[in-house]
């Protein structure tokens, strides 16, 4: 089994492309979410604390002023979403590597 080396602290890219070894960026979107332009993978930012990947994906919806989340990023820990209210992480979990995340994201719709 190959083994994800990505990290958990977010850089404000698609965890998603980035185990495919690609940069993608994330836009804000009408949700008020962080999404993928290319695998519509979605992020809730607690800023400087937690970037909490949603359980769904987005659907392309995004602000007509473009604001990317490389430009505003501060090393959040990337969580899985537990609840379906805000901040959709609690009680708080994180993941702890690469494997944790990608098994995560296999299982997103």
């Amino acid at each position: 089994m190959q083994h994800s080396n990505i990290s958990n602290s977010w850089n404000g890219y698609c965890p998603e492309s980035a185990l495919n070894g690609q940069d993608v960026r994330m836009r804000l979107n009408n949700d008020d979410f962080y999404e993928s332009e290319k695998t519509g993978l979605q992020i809730a930012v607690l800023k400087g604390v937690q970037a909490i990947i949603m359980n769904f994906r987005g659907k392309g919806d995004f602000r007509e002023k473009h604001s990317y989340a490389d430009e505003f990023e501060d090393g959040e820990i990337l969580s899985p979403q537990n609840t379906e209210y805000p901040p959709f992480n609690h009680p708080t979990e994180i993941f702890h590597d690469g494997d944790e995340i990608q098994s995560y994201i296999n299982h997103i719709k």
